[in-house]
């Protein structure tokens, strides 16, 4: 996992692996709902459209 970049606007690109993206869904989901920020339920469900079948290339 790392980042790819940072734009001026504080944006920030991360590239992972699938496996690494199914790790942080999985430890994301291991949270209770109410202690989940509303980024952090975003992140999960963005995450868990990433599996290696779906590619985007």
């Amino acid at each position: 996992m790392e980042i790819v970049s940072i734009d001026k606007d504080g944006n920030v690109v991360v590239k992972m692996s699938a496996r690494e993206a199914k790790e942080v869904r999985d430890d994301l989901g291991g949270i209770a709902f109410t202690l989940v920020t509303p980024s952090g339920d975003k992140l999960h469900s963005l995450l868990e459209w990433a599996t290696p079948q779906r590619r985007t290339r």
